[in-house]
């Protein structure tokens, strides 16, 4: 079962100073985008409240995604964020990645979400993409998720100051400063020395995903 973020994609209040980049044009085929309103969200279930998570069973990492490819702007074409596991969600916000089950919100909830397509997308770029994967706890990636609920979709040119504010004070992620730059961020994440392993390919990422964590595991 899929659930879509319930918020809609705020404006934007306007275009920061100095902190603008240029997410490109993309030459893909994609699935067209559905907006589903609150009405349609009302009717799905909660998600969470049937999974319990008792000892021993696998629970997930978050893993932040930063194409650094060349833009108008510099190094900074975009910024994701995706949590693998047991109750997964991938958020593309101020994105244009596309799923035919993603709402305004551009958060998708559910075990349907590639992420091994989400990285394939961003390749298309070019090679510098690189996704970080960090241990965190049920608790850290419930409040993640809460905080993707509350932000939405971002505005114009969003992505990496949204991906801060989800993430910033969280678990692996307390020292994380907001910018508007996906490669600042990449680069904060990377000096932290706090993520577990790297991936720049899609066969790397799959290396990744099958080293699932679990529950009491030292995070």
């Amino acid at each position: 079962m899929i659930r879509m973020n319930k918020r809609a994609t705020p404006l934007s209040r306007g275009e920061p100073d100095d902190d603008l980049y240029d997410t490109g044009a993309r030459s893909t085929t994609a699935l067209e985008l559905r907006d589903f309103g609150e009405g349609a969200n009302s009717r799905l279930p909660n998600r969470g409240k049937e999974h319990g998570r008792d000892k021993g069973v696998e629970v997930a990492a978050t893993y932040v995604m930063s194409n650094t490819n060349p833009s108008a702007l510099g190094n900074n074409m975009h910024t994701g964020v995706f949590i693998d596991g047991d109750d997964p969600v991938l958020w593309d916000p101020a994105g244009d990645y596309t799923n035919r089950e993603m709402g305004s919100g551009r958060a998708l909830y559910g075990p349907e979400f590639s992420p091994e397509d989400y990285l394939r997308y961003q390749l298309t770029d070019g090679p510098d993409v690189t996704v970080r994967k960090f241990n965190t706890t049920p608790e850290q990636e419930a409040e993640i998720r809460k905080r993707i609920d509350d932000i939405g979709g971002g505005g114009f040119l969003t992505c990496t100051k949204n991906v801060t504010e989800a993430i910033s004070g969280i678990g692996p992620f307390v020292e994380v400063d907001e910018t508007w730059w996906p490669a600042k961020l990449d680069s904060q994440l990377r000096s932290l020395n706090k993520h577990v392993g790297e991936a720049k390919d899609v066969q790397s990422l799959r290396h990744l995903l099958s080293k699932r964590n679990r529950l009491g595991a030292n995070k």
